[in-house]
């Protein structure tokens, strides 16, 4: 399953998922928990200078060790150069390995950890996360718990919600804001309600144009001189037994919804 966030993106096993998930582009943290002892960690953060990755990860492998004296726990670590990053590994009452490294793209220093609470195999997952890690493409994949999009860049994480069966993210640009969603058991919803009058109901467009496409179902509601426009959709991902949807309240055309958001 795909993570993406703020122009980065990671893949993990289906069965886990994020916990922790704070920041913002230019700082932040995201933890993915298995359903056992093992969790991807990933931190980012954009150097205000010219970033040496070796007194970064010697920070904070230092932090680490600081932390495991406290705890009067023994801890060790080891590094090692690889191609244009730097990878380690340390054990204490936390077992981790990972990499640092610069995105070339988007000029942020990023730690990518594979931890356990026992001494593991952590090679397999970490290969794995770090393997799938990528950034810096045309449009920005937004992905979690099964909501996936590309989006235009330059949009800013205004609030989310992350319950099971829903996924909710609002983001924003200067004039623009975007309303995500992610329903789970599409096939009963339709088979209840109908798409159109489910889809309706659910984005809160009463009174807005809706019309049938081969992709779904699109609304379209004018604005006045204090609202801008809204546009949205609504589209069945039955291969997930999901329905995504997207609202856009915009004046600028470069922002209308497109089909090809949806992934």
């Amino acid at each position: 399953m795909t993570f993406a966030w703020y122009g980065f993106a990671i893949e993990h096993p289906e069965d886990w998922a994020p916990v922790t998930l704070t920041g913002a582009r230019q700082e932040g943290y995201v933890r993915i928990a298995s359903p056992g002892r093992h969790s991807l960690q990933v931190r980012w953060k954009a150097p205000n200078t010219d970033v040496d990755l070796s007194g970064v990860l010697a920070s904070y492998l230092d932090r680490l060790a600081s932390d495991a004296k406290r705890a009067k726990a023994e801890f060790r670590s080891h590094v090692d150069q690889e191609e244009s990053k730097l990878t380690y590994r340390y054990s204490s009452s936390t077992f981790g390995r990972g990499a640092i490294l610069k995105s070339e793209s988007c000029g942020r220093v990023f730690f990518l950890e594979s931890i356990s609470s026992k001494n593991d195999s952590l090679l397999p997952t970490f290969r794995k996360l770090l393997d799938s890690f990528s950034t810096g493409t045309e449009r920005e994949l937004w992905a979690l718990y099964g909501l996936n999009l590309r989006l235009p860049k330059g949009l800013t994480v205004e609030r989310k919600t992350l319950q099971a069966g829903r996924t909710l993210l609002v983001l924003n640009s200067k004039k623009t804001t975007i309303e995500a969603q992610r329903w789970g058991f599409a096939e009963q919803l339709v088979a209840k309600h109908g798409l159109e009058p489910w889809a309706r109901s659910m984005l809160e467009l009463p009174k807005a144009e809706g019309f049938e496409t081969d992709d779904g179902i699109q609304f379209s509601q004018p604005g006045t001189m204090l609202r801008p426009p809204v546009l949205a959709m609504a589209k069945v991902q039955p291969d997930r037994n999901q329905i995504a949807t997207v609202k856009v309240a915009t004046r600028d055309e470069e922002w209308r919804p497109q089909w090809d958001w949806f992934e």
